[in-house]
């Protein structure tokens, strides 16, 4: 590798070096070639207002024996020397020295605020270009004059490598040659929200009543709670093919009508029903198809909401949106009104008996699941000398629950309007509420930005969620392992204190807009951060390897954490943990972000809210489900949901279905049919588009790179209890951990009560662990405690 070095000036100091070449490969015989090779690199290298001469010319080698091949091309200059490289269709020297632009025309020296530069103007062909050099910085500053609207900017690294950044782009040389391309990626910041100004709209609470028949859930009562009035609607039987059965489409087609008496100035009712995208969502969309227009709401197979714009003579133009109460509070509805000490308690009915029509003596216990013995005495003593009517009951039974859900919806709205001023009623589940009061009031300006498009697509192959694990399928204390004492060793289950809303508000977290990059981006920044695409080898044995990844199977995509190379997308904090663990890297290309603690303002508020109320407070619950809904809402599929619904009766509808099946067949996730009508589930790829005018995709809040980083900094803080040689473990999850120890409890520093430390759920004698596969994921049977001969001791 030869080396110019400038000579000394009047002062004594060097006036540098220059590279003249790589290391070649060359034989003895081809000396005349290399000369010619060294001169002509002279030319290229040396810049056009160095005037001072050549002081000596260093050579760096290696001599090996024998003779090298293909020496001579080795040592010839291509076409393309002063290398160029494309950019918007024309070919930019990779240069900072103005004579490989072409011909210099102008050179003089300018001073202008408070600084000198020295200018260039330089021809070749039709482009002209002006080329300020400010020497001090290092840096060039180059525009090219006429018609094209292009400048950039390049910044010396060393002698033999510089930036260069033009448009929205960052490109960095290195001899000659492209080592690393990044690109500034334009996006939407996330919009915020105003704190609401009063509690929201009135609402309405449902509940509907069922029976089995034939295997079959049939409603036969549904009741309804405004906060003041209410509404009673019970079936009548009818005969159909010899035999009574309950007319359903009498018994809502009256609970309907009765419902709209409930409408007031407002164009919307809402009402809630705390099952609805579960049994009552089915029943209702039936019945509510002749209503009007019907606008289910379907994710997951599940009916969040259900808007019906009406037809019905008198609410034309009105609207009635049913919700699912269960989605904001995910709790059974007993729970919740013991939790929040409600006025109205929910009852007790015996599920199990069918004979809506019966009067009589109090059912029997056996009728009645999930009532105490106790409980059923009391009833006893209450219907003593009493006649049990099932309707009377059924209905009262019905109201009660709308009453004490009203009850409870009201309170759950205030406590959350006093504590942050939003209101329930304008969203729909709990991670939206919780999206909702973080950029109300916790969300850091110009940190969280919409990532959409190809950049969302790569990122969100890194998105594998928690680590699920079994490593030793059975334990049984009587029986010691190697390496521990000969006596019942207790095998213990460790839980981490919310461990995702602890990464959230502590470790680092993707901010700002992403950079794209092609290349090696830590062989210049070591210290980058993001979403890296690399090859990935893992040390030849790990008994608890700490990286996983979704392979394709015989029976679909399944999460493995294995060994072996393969190549895939990870977050650079987990690449960088895995490293200690023996792994390797080749980082190939990815997207890279800013650090930052966008989460901790807002973890913090619920900490403080769980730590000032008592455990069993309504106001400790909401926090804790507000501190653990947020994460998920970053990681929504960016692909929105179209459902489309056809009355297959009609010939019109039935040739639009057809047309929409020829136009979207191939997005079609589901096909649900209710009676006359077919509901078409699919992808609308349509909800996310691409400006060409602002270069950047337009859609939801979602940031899948956030949801990533969150699960990928939760599998980081789990690897530290894998490949511990102190205990031998046995399984491990998301945030849980089973051990056995080999001496002491070398855990003890990490237990405690705060968020992030380990709390001890369970001490057991004897286990059995199954883990069956479920599409991508693994549904963990032991979390439910399928023990084999199980003996707990708290």
């Amino acid at each position: 590798m030869p080396k110019a070095q400038g000579q000394t000036d009047e002062e004594g100091d060097e006036l540098g070096y220059k590279t003249l070449g790589q290391l070649r490969r060359l034989n003895f015989a081809d000396k005349d070639i290399f000369i010619e090779y060294i001169v002509n690199r002279l030319g290229y290298v040396t810049e056009s207002y160095f005037s001072n001469t050549l002081n000596k010319i260093t050579f760096t080698y290696i001599v090996k024996n024998g003779l090298a091949l293909d020496t001579a091309n080795s040592l010839q200059e291509s076409d393309n020397t002063p290398y160029n490289h494309k950019f918007n269709n024309l070919n930019l020297p990779i240069s900072m020295n103005p004579s490989n632009y072409g011909t210099i025309k102008v050179q003089n020296f300018i001073q202008k605020d408070n600084q000198t530069f020295e200018r260039f103007v330089v021809t070749s062909g039709y482009k002209t270009f002006m080329i300020d050099i400010y020497n001090e910085l290092g840096i060039n500053k180059v525009q090219m004059l006429g018609n094209v609207d292009l400048s950039w900017v390049d910044t010396k690294i060393d002698d033999d490598s510089f930036k260069r950044e033009i448009g929205k782009s960052i490109i960095y040389f290195s001899h000659g040659q492209i080592i690393l391309r990044k690109k500034r990626i334009s996006c939407k910041p996330f919009s915020t929200h105003q704190f609401d100004q009063n509690l929201g709209p009135d609402i309405v609470t449902l509940d509907i009543e069922t029976v089995n028949v034939n295997n079959k859930h049939i409603p036969y009562a549904v009741c309804a709670y405004n906060g003041s009035s209410s509404i009673k609607t019970y079936a009548n039987l009818i005969e159909q093919n010899g035999t009574q059965v309950i007319d359903q489409l009498d018994l809502f087609s009256r609970f309907i009508k009765q419902l709209c008496t409930f409408f007031n100035k407002n164009k919307v009712l809402t009402v809630y029903a705390h099952n609805l995208s579960g049994f009552d969502g089915i029943f209702l969309l039936r019945h509510l198809l002749p209503l009007g227009k019907v606008e289910p709401l379907i994710h997951n197979g599940r009916i969040i909401s259900i808007r019906v714009k009406l037809i019905i003579a008198g609410y034309v133009g009105k609207t009635i949106l049913f919700k699912d109460s269960m989605l904001l509070l995910p709790k059974d509805l007993r729970s919740l009104c013991i939790s929040y000490k409600v006025e109205t308690q929910k009852g007790h009915f015996p599920f199990k008996f069918n004979n809506i029509n019966y009067i009589g003596k109090l059912p029997n216990h056996s009728l009645w699941p999930g009532v105490s013995n106790s409980e059923y005495l009391d009833l006893n003593i209450q219907f003593k000398n009493k006649i049990w009517n099932f309707k009377d009951e059924a209905l009262k039974y019905c109201l009660q629950d709308c009453v004490s859900l009203h009850q409870v919806l009201t309170k759950y709205n205030e406590l959350i309007f006093n504590e942050f001023k939003i209101n329930i009623h304008s969203v729909l589940t709990l991670p939206s509420l919780s999206m909702k009061i973080y950029k109300s009031g916790h969300m850091p300006a110009n940190t969280l930005y919409q990532l959409l498009g190809p950049a969302e697509k790569d990122i969100r192959q890194s998105y594998t969620g928690g680590a699920v694990d079994v490593y030793i399928p059975k334990f049984k204390a009587i029986a010691p392992y190697p390496n521990m004492d000969n006596q019942a060793t207790m095998m213990q289950c460790y839980d981490v204190n919310a461990l995702y809303p602890y990464v959230m508000a502590n470790a680092p977290t993707p901010v700002g807009k992403p950079v794209a990059f092609t290349g090696d981006i830590r062989a210049i920044e070591p210290k980058a951060f993001g979403f890296f695409y690399c090859e990935i080898t893992s040390p030849l044995y790990l008994e608890h390897p700490i990286l996983q990844r979704k392979i394709k199977t015989n029976q679909g995509l399944r999460t493995i954490a294995g060994l072996g190379t393969w190549k895939g997308w990870i977050f650079s904090g987990e690449m960088d943990n895995a490293m200690r663990f023996g792994y390797t890297f080749t980082i190939l290309k990815g997207y890279e972000f800013q650090e930052g603690l966008p989460f901790k303002s807002y973890m913090e508020k619920m900490y403080n809210l769980r730590m000032k109320y008592p455990k069993g407070d309504p106001m400790n619950d909401i926090a804790k489900l507000l501190q653990n809904s947020l994460y998920g809402k970053f990681g929504m599929n960016s692909t929105g949901t179209v459902v489309d619904m056809f009355d297959i009766n009609d010939s019109d509808q039935k040739e639009l279905l057809e047309s929409m099946l020829d136009a979207y067949g191939l997005s079609v996730n589901d096909f649900v049919k209710i009676d006359n009508h077919v509901i078409t589930i699919r992808d609308d790829i349509s909800r996310f588009q691409y400006s060409e005018e602002m270069d950047m995709f337009h859609g939801t809040d979602v940031n899948v790179a956030v949801a990533s980083a969150v699960t990928a900094n939760g599998r980081m803080w789990m690897s530290m209890f894998k490949n511990n040689p102190d205990f031998k473990l046995y399984y491990s999850d998301t945030d849980s951990i089973f051990v056995v120890f080999k001496s002491d409890n070398t855990l003890k520093d990490f237990i405690g009560t705060n968020i992030g430390q380990l709390k001890l759920e369970y001490n057991i004698k004897e286990a059995v662990f199954l883990a069956l596969a479920k599409g991508t994921k693994f549904t963990l049977l032991l979390k439910k405690m399928v023990l084999k001969l199980l003996k707990l001791k708290e």
